[in-house]
């Protein structure tokens, strides 16, 4: 990664996420990861940013149950006031 990157990925869309947090190496994927921006752990409330994140795929296969995403542990959702994965996400970046 270049300096000042915090993340794999450097676009401007939304992206799957992959998070390993440090000081308590819990783990979560997240289907709202975005370039240069952070979660916050569960467990012990450390920002952690992804150490993976690969592009949305198309699925002709029916979806999963989806997990509600926690909007107050999100940097992008705190920085936007909204949810972060509403069509809306990409336009306001």
């Amino acid at each position: 990664m270049e300096t000042g990157n915090k993340t794999p990925y450097q676009g401007n869309r939304r992206t799957c996420g992959f998070f390993e947090c440090g000081k308590c190496s819990k783990r979560w994927f997240s289907a709202n990861s975005w370039a240069n921006c952070n979660q916050r752990c569960k467990s012990c409330n450390t920002n952690v940013y992804p150490y993976k994140q690969v592009k949305h795929e198309k699925s002709e296969e029916p979806k999963k149950e989806i997990r509600p995403h926690p909007q107050e542990m999100c940097q992008k959702c705190r920085q936007l006031g909204f949810f972060c994965g509403s069509r809306y996400a990409t336009f306001k970046s």
